[in-house]
C-alpha cells in the first residue's frame, strides 16, 4: 500500500446527568436518566500531517460534527487511538446511528493502549506514559469544572476543550511513532512488493537470522527505518 492514510482520533464525551441517592456504588436504572450524554468534540489529525482538525458540537452543531470524522473515517486506511476499540470507536459508531449514518467501511485500528500494556510500566495512563517516554503531557485542566463550564456555553472554556483535546491527539501520534517497533499485532500497510516495511513502508529491510518453530524456520527481517520486525520466507523442517 503506497503511502497509506492513517488517521489519529480522539474524543471528548458530555458526561451522563442522572438522579441518584447514593455518591458510592451507584447502579442507575433507566429512569434515573435525564441526559445520556453525547459527543462534545472530537480531534483528529493525518499522519504526517500539521494540520489538527477539531469538529465540536458548539461551532459545527452535533450533526456538522458527527459527519465530519464520518467522512474521514471512511476515507482513512487505518486508524491510531488510545483505548479508542473499548471508548472512543464504540462512542463514534452510537453517534453515527444516532444521525442516520451508515457505518464507515470497517476499520483497521490500531490501539495503542494495548501495545503500551504490553511493556510492564507503571502505569498506563496516556498522561503518565506521554512524559515518561519523553514525549508532551496532556494539557492540564480544571477537571469536570472545564465541562460544566463548556455546557454554559462560556467561549474560554470552549477553546480549552477544543486546545485539550488536540493535544491529545498529537500525544498519541508521538507515542505511534516511538512505540512502533513494539506494536507486534501492527496491521500490515504496506505495499504488496515484500520489499517494504509492513509498518511504514520503507524499503530498508535487512535479512537477520531466523526464527525457529516446531515445523518452520522462518526468515526475520527488520526494517532499518522505524526498527520493526516480521517474518519472511519460511521453510518446513523435515
Amino acid at each position: 500500500m503506497a503511502n497509506p492514510k492513517i488517521l489519529t482520533l480522539d474524543i471528548e464525551w458530555r458526561p451522563t446527568v442522572a438522579l441518584v441517592w447514593s455518591p458510592w456504588k451507584v447502579n442507575v436504572g433507566p429512569d434515573q436518566v435525564l441526559e445520556h450524554g453525547g459527543l462534545l468534540c472530537v480531534g483528529a489529525k493525518w499522519l504526517g500531517k500539521k494540520k489538527v482538525h477539531l469538529f465540536s458540537e458548539w461551532k459545527h452543531g452535533r450533526k456538522g460534527m458527527v459527519e465530519a470524522i464520518h467522512a474521514m473515517l471512511s476515507e482513512c486506511d487505518a486508524v491510531i487511538t488510545y483505548n479508542g476499540d473499548k471508548f472512543d470507536l464504540p462512542k463514534l459508531h452510537g453517534e453515527f446511528l444516532l444521525q442516520g449514518l451508515a457505518p464507515p467501511p470497517p476499520l483497521t485500528s490500531i490501539d495503542l493502549y494495548k501495545s503500551v500494556r504490553k511493556l510492564g510500566f507503571f502505569m498506563n495512563r496516556l498522561g503518565f506514559i506521554g512524559p515518561f517516554l519523553g514525549l508532551s503531557n496532556k494539557l492540564e485542566h480544571e477537571g469536570i469544572n472545564l465541562w460544566k463550564k463548556v455546557e454554559a456555553g462560556d467561549r474560554d472554556a470552549q477553546r480549552r476543550m477544543a486546545d485539550y483535546c488536540k493535544q491529545d491527539v498529537k500525544l498519541t501520534e508521538d507515542l505511534y511513532s516511538k512505540i512502533l517497533p513494539y506494536i507486534k499485532n501492527h496491521p500490515y500497510l504496506g505495499d504488496t512488493d515484500p520489499h517494504h516495511c509492513g509498518s511504514c513502508g520503507s524499503e530498508k529491510l535487512q535479512k537477520r537470522g531466523f526464527r525457529r518453530t516446531r515445523c518452520f524456520t522462518i526468515q526475520r527481517i527488520q526494517c532499518t527505518d522505524c526498527g520493526s520486525w516480521q517474518s519472511g520466507a519460511r521453510k518446513k523442517v523435515n
